[in-house]
């Protein structure tokens, strides 16, 4: 058992100190227990900035990336070690909810009861369950089923200026996976998509699409609660 693990179990807090700050990377001493890869930490006022650490530099030191804004943070500041990597809810509760990058639900509704929780870092399914066959997405919009078919697992962008139809043909695509293909639509947006994904939840809604069907997730911004 490492001797992180033994301070964890005895309820001793394994805390270390800001070396340096340079923007969103951030350096951090620990003179007991290193903390591994993926491992969140917690500084600042309230613990409200998030770090997760990104490699371990030597015996003593990490190297590790905020996830909040880091206003504030100086050299000597303390660092909480929280013993886990960043989690997500999972599980049919999250369907038809908004949530920030830290599980938090950002839309105004009830907060989540009994929900599983895990790490966003999981390992990938063994390769025995994983397909090796090509196969067409069929999305129902014949423009691009028979001039851009897309493959099943595979990755596809959207070019374009305001007003070209993005959002309509995002919002269609998401409607026949619901309606026909009886699956479920996962929404992400970052950085400058925050306004687009507030946007998209109330369209959604009122497209009548299957509330129970769709999940928005937010950035790492959590969205104004006004």
């Amino acid at each position: 058992m490492t001797e992180r693990r033994v301070r964890a179990k005895a309820g001793v807090a394994n805390v270390g100190i800001i070396t340096s700050v340079r923007g969103s990377v951030i350096d951090i001493r620990f003179d007991t227990a290193l903390p591994p890869v993926h491992t969140l930490l917690r500084a600042g006022d309230d613990d409200r900035v998030a770090i997760e650490v990104l490699a371990q530099r030597d015996a003593n030191h990490i190297r590790g990336i905020a996830l909040t804004p880091t206003q504030g943070l100086a050299r000597g500041m303390p660092v909480q070690d929280t013993g886990g990597p960043l989690q997500a809810p999972v599980g049919k509760q999250i369907l038809s909810r908004m949530f920030d990058v830290f599980g938090n639900t950002v839309d105004r509704g009830p907060p989540l009861k009994e929900v599983q929780w895990r790490s966003v870092h999981s390992a990938p399914p063994p390769l025995v369950n994983r397909s090796t066959h090509s196969q067409i997405f069929e999305t129902g919009i014949k423009a691009i089923d028979v001039l851009t078919p897309l493959e099943r697992g595979g990755k596809a962008g959207l070019f374009g200026g305001a007003g070209v139809g993005k959002t309509v043909l995002l919002t269609e695509m998401i409607h026949n996976m619901i309606g026909h293909q009886e699956g479920v639509s996962i929404f992400c947006g970052i950085g400058e998509l925050l306004q687009e994904l507030h946007a998209r939840f109330h369209r959604l809604r009122q497209a009548g699409i299957d509330e129970e069907l769709f999940d928005v997730i937010a950035g790492f911004d959590a969205l104004s609660p006004e």
